[in-house]
């Protein structure tokens, strides 16, 4: 922060404005604290079991990956929904009903 300050005052001869000033104004006590602006819609997960998830890593090779984002764009969905999706047909036709 010190190097691009100087840097910039010695490259233009401008001083840059200095930092606020940390008032008791501006501190909040622990517990306190509350965002300043109300949080939006939060998005839905793609599953239908949305009160249950957990993440897995999958590791693709460079082929698979470039064509499973190609998908993604193609179909207008994300790796995640695509994945899902084929990971549904593909358990399902393993499983037998009945």
């Amino acid at each position: 922060m010190l190097y691009d300050y100087v840097s910039t005052y010695l490259r233009t001869g401008i001083k840059l404005a200095k930092n606020a000033t940390l008032t008791s104004a501006l501190v909040t006590k622990k517990g306190q604290a509350s965002p300043a602006v109300p949080p939006g819609p939060t998005k839905q997960p793609a599953s239908s079991s949305a009160a249950y998830y957990k993440a897995l890593t999958v590791k693709l090779d460079k082929h698979r990956y470039q064509v499973l984002k190609s998908a993604g764009v193609q179909l207008d969905k994300s790796s995640q929904d695509i994945f899902v999706e084929a990971l549904d047909e593909y358990l399902a036709r393993l499983a037998p009903r009945g």
